[in-house]
């Protein structure tokens, strides 16, 4: 708290008056911060794109929130702030769970997934990508991009839940820059 009021040019007691510790700092940020990514998801569901079209365009908001995010950043919050990651993990796998629901139905309504997938089965999976994507354990950050492996597993979710006319349409559209690893 120290260096924070320093780099903000005020008294420590300065930022008790807005915070009642540093957990309840950290807690505010990650709000304050999930709140304006789920604005940036919020305007591209009001676009009321084709589901393949919104798949792609929620998945490009993701990833360019996933570069900004340090590699310890998970286990720092889980192991420093423990109710903070609670509220965050639930938070965000139940908005996750929520968005790719709405979009399987919307994909299987319109020809583009395939009808026999089970949409509550699949949202549960993709909405715990999250903790599979920063897996240290399994992904090391040294050898491997977090944004990498994310755009690996969503395109191999992506070519699962498509039907032809949709992994036509995937394909044709979006397979030259989704697929692409920059």
């Amino acid at each position: 708290m120290d260096d924070l009021a320093e780099k903000l040019g005020c008294s420590k007691k300065t930022l008790y008056v807005y915070y009642k510790n540093r957990a309840d700092l950290v807690s505010k940020v990650i709000t304050q911060d999930m709140d304006d990514h789920y604005d940036d998801i919020q305007s591209i569901i009001d676009q009321n794109l084709n589901p393949i079209d919104e798949f792609f365009s929620l998945n490009q908001v993701d990833l360019k929130k996933i570069k900004t995010i340090h590699p310890s950043a998970q286990y720092d919050l889980k192991k420093y702030y423990p109710e903070a990651w609670k509220v965050f993990d639930l938070v965000i796998k139940q908005r996750g769970f929520d968005l790719t629901l709405n979009n399987l139905k919307k994909g299987i309504d319109c020809g583009f997934y395939r009808s026999e997938i089970n949409p509550e089965i699949m949202a549960r999976i993709l909405s715990e990508k999250l903790e599979l994507i920063f897996n240290g354990d399994l992904f090391q950050s040294h050898l491997i991009s977090f944004p990498q492996v994310y755009q690996e597993l969503m395109t191999h979710y992506m070519l699962g839940v498509v039907s032809k006319k949709g992994r036509t349409y995937f394909l044709n559209h979006h397979s030259n820059i989704f697929l692409n690893h920059e």
